[in-house]
C-alpha cells in the first residue's frame, strides 16, 4: 500500500473513532440539571438538538482537512487509455468532483463536463463529447475549450488528450487548465469557436493542494548557455519545474534533455512550454509525472551538462 493510500486510510479511521471530549458531556449534564425540570418537552428537544449541533461542530472542526480531502469518483473513465495511471489512481480514491453538466454547441455537438480534479499545479477537466451525426473525426469541427473563468480566475487550457470511439460519435478525455482561485465556487467554460459558455458549481475545499513547494535557485551550465532552475511544485497530479534560460538553449530542444530523478527512478516527462520575458531571455516550465509521497532523494540532470541539481538530499 502506498504512503498516500495509508494516509487516507488513517484519516478514515480517525474520523470513525472520533469522540467528543469527556468534559463536554459533564458540562452539558450539569447545565441541563440546573434548568427547571418542569420545562416542556419542547425545551428538552431543543437542548438535545443543541447537543447534537455542538458535537457535530467539534467533529467538523477537528477533522476538517480529512473531510475536505475526499471527493467523488468521476464515472466512465476507467478504460480511457490516454489518462495516466496517476490520474486513474487518484480518481479511484475519490479525489475528483463529479459535475455532469452539458451544453449543446452551434454545430449540434454536446459537450459534457463529467468532473474535475484540482491541485496546486492544474485543474484536470474530465469531459465527454457526443454527436448524433457521428462526425467527430471531421477536421472542420472545433469544440475545443480555451479557458475557465470565475472569481479572480482566468485559467487557460494547457493541454488535452482523448479517445474517439469506432463510429466517431463519442469522445472521452481530459483537458488541463491552470488552477482556479481558491475562493472560486463557480467556474465558466469558454470555447474556441463558440460564444456559448457552460457554468458549473465547483468546491475549492476539495482541491488537493501540493505535497512540495520549494525554491531551487540553482544554475546548470552547458557549452552553449545555461539553465536557471527557480521553483518546483509537486502535487498529486503532476510535478512542475519552472525556471529561465537563453535562446540558444531553447534552440537545442532543451526540455527533451532534462530529467527529473526520484530515488534513482526517472519520472516521465508529461510536457513543457516556454515564453519570452520582457526583460530578455525565456521562462519555461517542465511537467513530470507525480512524485512518490515518500521520496528521499530528488535531482535534475541532463546530458547537455555535467552539473546535477540536487533538490532533496538523503
Amino acid at each position: 500500500m502506498s504512503s498516500l493510500k495509508k494516509q487516507i486510510q488513517k484519516e478514515k479511521q480517525q474520523l470513525a473513532s472520533l469522540q467528543a471530549p469527556n468534559q463536554l458531556e459533564d458540562r452539558l449534564r450539569v447545565a441541563l440539571e440546573t434548568k427547571d425540570r418542569k420545562k416542556s418537552n419542547k425545551t428538552k428537544v431543543i437542548w438535545k438538538f443543541a447537543v447534537a449541533i455542538i458535537f457535530f461542530s467539534i467533529l467538523i472542526s477537528y477533522n476538517y482537512q480529512g473531510l475536505a480531502y475526499y471527493g467523488k469518483k468521476i464515472i466512465g473513465f476507467d478504460n480511457v487509455d490516454v489518462i495516466s495511471d496517476t490520474l486513474q489512481d487518484l480518481n479511484e480514491m475519490g479525489n475528483g468532483q463529479s459535475i455532469n453538466e452539458s451544453i449543446t454547441l452551434e454545430n449540434g455537438i454536446t459537450f459534457t463536463v463529467n468532473g474535475v480534479m484540482v491541485d496546486d499545479n492544474q485543474l484536470i477537466l474530465y469531459y465527454t463529447v457526443t454527436s448524433e451525426s457521428s462526425n467527430l473525426d471531421d477536421a472542420e469541427l472545433d469544440y475545443t475549450p480555451i479557458k475557465l473563468s470565475g472569481f479572480l480566475t482566468n485559467s487557460h487550457m494547457n493541454s488535452g488528450a482523448a479517445n474517439l470511439n469506432e463510429d466517431n460519435s463519442t469522445e472521452k478525455g481530459t483537458y488541463s487548465f491552470e488552477p482556479p482561485n481558491g475562493f472560486a465556487k463557480e467556474l465558466t467554460l469558454h470555447f474556441q469557436m463558440s460564444d456559448k459558455t457552460l457554468t458549473f458549481d465547483y468546491d475549492p475545499n476539495k482541491a488537493m493542494g501540493a505535497s512540495l513547494k520549494q525554491r531551487i535557485d540553482q544554475r546548470m551550465h552547458s557549452d552553449n548557455g545555461y539553465v536557471d532552475f527557480k521553483m518546483i511544485t509537486a502535487s498529486p497530479t503532476a510535478t512542475v519545474i519552472r525556471g529561465a534560460t537563453t535562446k540558444e538553449m531553447i534552440d537545442q530542444n532543451l526540455f527533451d534533455k532534462i530529467e527529473l530523478v526520484a530515488d534513482g527512478n526517472k519520472k516521465e516527462q508529461m510536457g513543457s512550454g516556454y515564453s519570452s520575458k520582457w526583460t530578455g531571455g525565456y521562462q519555461f516550465e517542465i511537467r513530470f509525472d507525480a512524485l512518490p509521497t515518500d521520496v528521499s532523494h530528488l535531482e535534475v540532470r541532463s546530458d547537455v551538462s555535467e552539473d546535477r541539481i540536487e533538490i532533496i538530499a538523503d
